[in-house]
């Protein structure tokens, strides 16, 4: 299924651009930000904002210094790994 080749993908590189995953499964950049919005609801990937020098704060939207596509970065959410710890009352005998 795409969409799970997706998230696993940007598991493997960690974070890749909108344009770079469009190009990268063949599908137009639209489709491609609706696949991308179910792992942002699921905490899965994160939007990161695209800092260029001489890029102003917050302003990627008035500029046109890059494509569209590259301005929205997508990277993977990191999670620790949940542990159960084992109490030694359990393993007496």
């Amino acid at each position: 299924m795409l969409i799970t080749a997706i998230r696993d993908y940007l598991i493997s590189i960690g974070q890749a651009s909108l344009q770079d995953l469009a190009r990268h499964f063949q599908v137009q950049e639209s489709a491609m930000e609706q696949m991308l919005s179910f792992w942002l609801r699921k905490g899965t990937i994160r939007q990161i904002s695209l800092t260029q020098p001489g890029c102003s704060p917050n302003q990627c939207s008035n500029c046109f210094a890059c494509p569209d596509g590259a301005k929205k970065i997508y990277q993977v959410v990191s999670s620790p790994r949940k542990t159960i710890p084992i109490s030694s009352a359990q393993h007496s005998i």
